[in-house]
């Protein structure tokens, strides 16, 4: 009984962490920030956005078609963390579910389904900016947020 508690204690805190995504998702959108970084998973070649004059000008080098602008890297940059965040929390989730005893078959099943699901959102991640805001590619991308948000509500 303890271990169910766990889980849907980090199953309430994945969905309050899910909801902060969806938001920033939002965010990054309304901002025209959704090519903010012109590379995945990083910005302009760099972990976090560019700082320095030096790495600003590295940046523009590399990517002269789409010039630095720290207003549109920073929300794109912050979803992604975000979302990182979460996906770990989701792994974490799915790991603890399977190896606790006794086992749930039913939370065993949301969460590989939900691993699985948050795995395929990091694709559809990559391709939103690779295929440069394809709208298919960025709906799907949403709906897989919805997903997300939804198995989290199950689990808990």
């Amino acid at each position: 009984m303890a271990n169910l508690k766990r889980i849907q204690l980090i199953a309430l805190l994945g969905i309050f962490l899910a909801f902060t995504v969806v938001g920033l998702g939002a965010w990054t959108r309304l901002v025209d920030a959704g090519l903010g970084c012109p590379d995945w998973p990083g910005c302009y070649g760099f972990a976090i956005w560019p700082m320095s004059e030096t790495e600003i000008s590295l940046a523009n080098e590399l990517y002269p078609e789409r010039k630095f602008e720290i207003e549109k890297a920073v929300p794109e940059v912050v979803h992604r963390y975000f979302a990182g965040s979460l996906g770990l929390l989701i792994i974490g989730l799915f790991l603890y579910a399977v190896f606790s005893k006794p086992k749930n078959s039913f939370i065993v099943k949301i969460t590989s389904t939900m691993t699985a699901l948050v795995l395929f959102q990091s694709l559809l991640g990559y391709f939103t900016v690779s295929l440069k805001l394809w709208p298919q590619v960025v709906t799907a991308h949403l709906l897989g947020g919805f997903a997300t948000t939804t198995l989290l509500f199950l689990t808990y």
